[in-house]
């Protein structure tokens, strides 16, 4: 099964002044789950996914875009 990079889920929340602590207290995780997100170790479920492009406020296509322009 292929990976999909989720170094935009850092960058997303430093670009909305968010902490680790803050969107995982808004989605009802711990710190740790939200970094293991973001660095790829734990797998994103589509539900979680939804929820952090909504706190994000991006569109799947907004990340689509992101990850396809290497062709990968």
């Amino acid at each position: 099964m292929e990976s999909i990079n989720l170094n935009w889920l850092r960058q997303a929340r430093r670009q909305r002044n968010l902490t680790v602590d803050h969107v995982a207290e808004l989605v009802g995780k711990d710190r740790t789950t939200i970094w293991r997100y973001e660095n790829g170790i734990t797998p994103l479920t589509v539900e979680m996914l939804f929820r952090l492009l909504d706190i994000y406020q991006l569109s799947i296509m907004d990340v689509l875009v992101k990850e396809g322009g290497d062709g990968h």
